[in-house]
């Protein structure tokens, strides 16, 4: 299913209940970047009908899914508070091409890993029994979104790409996504 080549470490789950205020709001954070993300896309290729099309849909998605996750922090009390900024979206992202067309290539693959990563983690959350089961249950119906994210992502590849050519950058990728992960300090953060 996922393209991860690492499995999230299984302390991370535990921080993240710990501190489940902290995931509530850097994943609004993440939301609200992932919609910026997909107007990004329509704004740097409206020539490209498929993805534009396709980006639409996963902004509205990022923007709905921002709002749910706002109007959580809104009934419990909290504020969205300042975004700390995502270290492990801005290692990854280093990877992309600055050149055109691989740029693209390189952007929709990155995306994809960011929603496959997000998806591994919601599942997570989602079968932690010690975090409230009204929690859990908006992660695990968040779950199939961003795996829908991470098809679409790829599929949009395919439709500009060589389907070799994406399956080789996936995997150049996802090895590197890999080792970003194992870096990874299990901070109370989304990606963290």
């Amino acid at each position: 299913m996922l393209c991860l080549k690492a499995p999230t470490h299984p302390e991370w789950v535990h921080v993240a209940a710990t501190h489940i205020a902290d995931i509530m709001r850097d994943h609004a954070h993440c939301e609200k970047k992932a919609a910026f993300n997909a107007l990004n896309l329509i704004m740097r290729y409206p020539d490209k009908h498929d993805l534009v099309r396709e980006a639409l849909v996963i902004l509205e998605e990022e923007t709905a899914h921002f709002k749910l996750i706002l109007g959580e922090l809104e009934q419990r009390g909290l504020s969205l508070g300042i975004d700390a900024g995502n270290p492990y979206a801005q290692q990854l992202s280093s990877i992309i091409s600055k050149r055109e067309p691989m740029r693209l290539l390189d952007s929709l693959l990155v995306d994809c890993l960011i929603e496959a990563r997000s998806c591994e983690r919601f599942t997570l959350l989602a079968g932690c029994e010690s975090i409230p089961p009204d929690i859990r249950g908006i992660y695990h119906t968040l779950m199939a979104s961003e795996e829908g994210h991470y098809t679409t992502f790829v599929a949009i590849a395919k439709r500009y790409f060589p389907a070799n050519l994406v399956d080789q950058r996936l995997e150049e990728i996802a090895s590197y996504e890999a080792t970003i992960v194992q870096s990874l300090t299990n901070q109370p953060a989304m990606h963290g």
